[in-house]
This record gives structure tokens, sequence and C-alpha cells, in this order.
């Protein structure tokens, strides 16, 4: 007599990988799809047929990495954000892959301005990819994280659009603080460039661990 055994539940690891597909589709990339051609028309035509001054490449990639984060920020944007029911699959592992599908994109968005902007720089000119991709991490960490909170209390665009308003007073707030204590060193490798960065790498866990706090499941 042969006797059919259940079959075994995929795990949470299975249920994240299947989700990954109808997930992305489900993503708004309408915004994040915006920044990126804006981000190749600025790298492009900024000084266009000229070589770029380091300054002013500094000032791009600044630019791109923070409305790049703020347009990841719309990935997070879920119907299903306040539901308390029971779900087949929990609501951080959700949000985890609403962070990674447009974080991830952003973040290669950037590499690849960057990449574009390096071969417009004169020769043996300085500009540390690991320092600005520090600053560009924190951008983006708080847009999420700012996101991640908002769709908690309200659904729809305007939870990212909180977001976004987050994020950009963190920039200015940070622009506009005296000269002694400016974490936006307008010249590579130089002054107090190492300083600011040190404070930007210690500063770089805050917004991620604020996303793994906010991602949290509603009933908790």
């Amino acid at each position: 007599m042969l006797v059919t055994l259940p079959a075994r539940p995929p795990t949470r690891g299975r249920m994240a990988l299947l989700l990954l597909r109808p997930l992305a589709r489900a993503i708004d990339w309408g915004p994040l799809a915006v920044v990126a051609a804006f981000t190749a028309g600025l790298v492009s035509l900024t000084a266009y047929g000229e070589t770029l001054a380091g300054g002013d490449a500094l000032v791009l990639m600044r630019v791109c990495g923070t409305l790049l984060g703020a347009a990841a920020a719309f990935g997070l944007v879920d119907a299903m954000s306040a539901d308390l029911g029971a779900a087949a699959v929990p609501r951080w592992v959700r949000q985890a892959l609403r962070c990674l599908l447009p974080g991830g994109a952003a973040i290669a968005i950037w590499l690849a301005a960057f990449s574009y902007v390096l071969t417009r720089l004169p020769e043996g000119a300085l500009f540390p990819v690991g320092d600005l991709l520090v600053e560009m991490g924190v951008c983006l960490g708080i847009a999420l994280a700012a996101a991640a909170t908002a769709v908690r209390l309200a659904p729809g665009r305007q939870a990212a659009m909180a977001a976004v308003v987050v994020q950009l007073a963190m920039v200015l707030g940070t622009i506009l603080l005296p000269q002694q204590v400016r974490l936006w060193p307008p010249t590579c490798g130089f002054g107090y460039w190492d300083q600011a960065h040190l404070f930007w790498l210690a500063m770089l866990p805050l917004p991620y661990l604020w996303l793994i706090f906010a991602g949290r499941d509603l009933r908790r």
C-alpha cells in the first residue's frame, strides 16, 4: 500500500525567491527611471565636450546620489503595508526585497555614472569611489528608512514623498553647517575630507538599523 506523504512546505528563503518576480513587477519603477535618465543627461551634458573639473564632478555625483536614493524610496510603497492579517511571506521579508531591488538598482546606476565621470576627469585626478559611495549609502539608507516608517502610517505615494522630504532636509541641513564642521568637502582628498568621511562612515549603519526596525511586522 502506497502512502502519499504531504508536500514539504517551501522554506522562507524559497518563498522570498518565488516572490522576487511578482514583486519586481509591483514596484513603482517610474521615479527611478526618470532619475536614471536625468543622471545620464547630467553627467553627459555638463561641460559637454570638455574635461570635467574635479569639483564639478563631485557636485554631480552627490546630486545624482541624493536623487537616486530618493527615487528608490518609492519602491517601499506597498498596498499590503498596513495588512495585519496572516501572510505566506512575513512583512519584513516583503519590505526587505522592496529595499534590495530598487536600492540595488540605484547603486548600480550611480556606479555607472561614476565610471563615466572618471573618463571625463583630467589625468591623475583624485576621485575616491569608496568615500563617495559611503555618502551615497547614507543618503540611500535615510530615504529607505524614512519610507519604511512612512508606509506604516499611510499608503500610496504620499509615504514616499514624505521620505524624500526627510532625506532632502537632512542633505540641506548638513550642507548649511558652519565651515568648521562642513560634511560635504568641496575638494576630493584635501582639507577636512578625511575627517568628514570618518563621520559619514560612522553614520552609515544608523539608517539601516532604523530600516530594520521600521520593516518589522506591524503586530509587534
